[in-house]
């Protein structure tokens, strides 16, 4: 059974950043524009009714303006979109080959698609590949450009998703050797927190950038929250060698962090 595991590698960097002092800031928009971050309290569930099988119901409320498209939820062994036919899982988590790959669009529509195809990289991170392309109304998500500004991510709000299709909000802590790191935002300004359990490990977590999902991180360990970071040169490298080796017709985008 897989088990996540904490990272004492991160334990120093954490310690330093909090004693740096950690400023956040929100967003705005709602269902159709800007992602924003759920109000606090707000329930944190994505599907008022969640079907594998068929199509969903969304939630209503602070989840709703959060395009989670290109999650796919029907496992708890969840593989996020990067390209429209590439996905990122936890390494020690990863689904099988043929395994079912099942995506709800922003109405709730269902489609599905197959795994074909692997290679690992970086630290936990395995990229996937479907057996076809996903449709344009299933969000693949950026990464953070190479060079964006760790210093300006520090203490800023993640959306933070779970293997029970909840959405929490938690604060970046700390980077390292290719990790990213949250804390619980103890301030409750938005939506809820969580600790991570076994089961969670692969979920994505996202930085609002505009209109976009960044996709920071997928989980590899409990409390808060820490993984690979996908803005990690060496991460994102081997990133893009998986990409272009399982099929090199789809490339990943990148949004720069100031």
């Amino acid at each position: 059974m897989p088990i996540i595991h904490p990272m004492t590698i991160l334990k120093t960097s954490v310690t330093l950043a909090l004693a740096i002092g950690l400023a956040s800031c929100g967003g705005s928009g709602g269902y159709g524009g800007s992602p924003a971050l759920p109000p606090p309290k707000a329930p944190p569930a994505i599907f008022k009714s969640y079907h594998a099988d068929r199509n969903a119901t969304m939630a209503d409320g602070g989840t709703r303006g959060i395009d989670m498209s290109g999650v796919s939820f029907y496992d708890t062994r969840t593989a996020t979109l990067i390209t429209p036919r590439h996905v990122v899982m936890a390494r020690h988590f990863a689904r099988p080959a043929a395994a079912p790959v099942v995506f709800h669009d922003r109405s709730g529509k269902r489609i599905q698609r197959k795994l074909i195809g692997f290679s690992a990289g970086a630290g936990d991170v395995m990229v996937g590949l479907l057996d076809e392309p996903v449709p344009s109304n299933y969000r693949p998500y950026p990464l953070p450009a190479v060079g964006s500004d760790t210093a300006a991510l520090a203490g800023r709000p993640v959306i933070v998703t779970d293997h029970n299709r909840n959405l929490f909000v938690h604060l970046i802590a700390a980077f390292g050797n290719g990790t990213i790191a949250f804390r619980h935002d103890t301030s409750e300004r938005h939506g809820w927190s969580k600790n991570l359990v076994v089961g969670d490990s692969g979920n994505p977590s996202f930085v609002i950038v505009g209109n976009d999902l960044v996709l920071v991180e997928t989980h590899t360990t409990g409390g808060p929250g820490a993984g690979p970071y996908y803005g990690d040169p060496n991460v994102q490298r081997s990133v893009r060698q998986a990409v272009r080796k399982l099929d090199p017709a789809h490339r990943i985008r990148t949004v720069t962090i100031r």
